[in-house]
């Protein structure tokens, strides 16, 4: 028997059933009631004819509806994780609230093992962003694909946690994307993410080192001597030699004197005035196409970047973290002018 107001769909359904039903009482009690007067009487027989034929197409549309549903793949009823708790849910709320605003994870401990992976996951992106070492994210088992699949794992929440899983979902896929780029456009990149994250001294720090790395990665195409020289040179000491490229320019174009790229190394001379000699013909190139003083313009900013940063890595700074700030979002609009979008130095 069907209990009160269950209905059984079945694609074996019982004519003689039917047929019982169709002449019971009520079906011939309504079709009589809703006569008109005058009109004409319909025959019983009429009526559970009707009415039979009326279940058959019921009955056909029921099993062409069901035939479809047999050949569709079956859901799984598996649960991928288990259900997340009031107190995990407000870890991972608070925790994906500071990664998108400072990639800051507070706490990764949480009963829900997808949700204490994701956090660790996250936790190790943060140390690798505040380090500055990016090249964990190029590999092919980066933290952040990890991420990516924790956060698939987790699903639906309510509004504010969707909210901040959408949210990690887009900064982790900005990332990401950041690894296919080349070294010196990641870099920028992520000097940019930093600082629109408030990271003002990680942000500083790499565009510092910025302003020099494009100096040697430029001047490296000159020549197969040039190339070489400079990659002696950078193992020895890579940060030292960026440092030097700038000083290198500076002196070059705002002095008219060629120092030695690396002044304790023995490089012979030749190779400083072949670089020197390059520099000098693109700057004239420039000048001859209309655009004078691209490179005391790059020099400006090069020197700028490098008092910011001398100014944030100590204490008692006397301009304001706001000021500063708008400082360098402007001069690394100008950077990206410059090195990327012009690309001055190149040959």
């Amino acid at each position: 028997m069907l209990k009160d107001k269950e209905i059984e769909v079945s694609s074996n359904l019982d004519l003689n059933y039917l047929e019982e039903l169709a002449q019971k009482e009520p079906i011939k009690k309504i079709f009589k009631e809703t006569k008109k007067e005058n009109s004409p009487i319909i025959d019983d027989h009429i009526i559970n004819q009707s009415t039979l034929s009326q279940l058959n197409r019921i009955e056909s549309k029921q099993n062409a509806i069901l035939e479809i549903l047999d050949t569709m793949p079956k859901l799984s009823t598996e649960i991928i994780m288990e259900d997340i708790n009031r107190d995990d849910e407000d870890i991972l709320k608070l925790n994906l609230e500071l990664f998108c605003a400072r990639f800051v994870i507070l706490s990764t401990k949480a009963n829900n093992k997808n949700i204490e992976e994701l956090l660790l996951n996250l936790q190790n992106i943060s140390q690798h962003l505040f380090s500055n070492s990016f090249h964990i994210f190029s590999n092919k088992k980066s933290p952040v694909q990890t991420a990516l699949t924790k956060i698939i794992l987790i699903g639906m929440g309510d509004s504010i946690l969707n909210h901040y899983l959408n949210k990690t979902e887009e900064l982790l896929k900005q990332i990401d994307s950041f690894a296919k780029i080349s070294i010196f456009e990641q870099h920028y990149n992520f000097a940019n993410l930093l600082l629109d994250k408030g990271l003002l001294l990680n942000s500083i720090t790499l565009f510092n080192e910025l302003t020099g790395v494009y100096i040697i990665e430029s001047i490296k195409t000159y020549s197969k001597n040039i190339n070489k020289s400079i990659y002696i040179l950078g193992e020895e000491n890579s940060s030292k030699l960026h440092s030097q490229a700038k000083e290198f320019v500076d002196t070059l174009f705002m002095k008219d004197v060629i120092i030695p790229l690396f002044p304790n190394h023995k490089v012979p001379k030749d190779i400083d005035r072949e670089i020197a000699r390059k520099l000098q013909n693109i700057n004239r190139t420039w000048s001859n196409r209309g655009d004078e003083n691209l490179f005391k313009r790059y020099i400006y900013i090069s020197n700028r970047i490098r008092v910011i940063r001398n100014s944030v890595a100590h204490a008692n700074m006397e301009i304001s973290f706001k000021d500063i700030n708008n400082q360098l979002k402007e001069l690394a609009s100008d950077f990206y002018y410059l090195a990327i979008q012009k690309n001055i130095f190149k040959k």
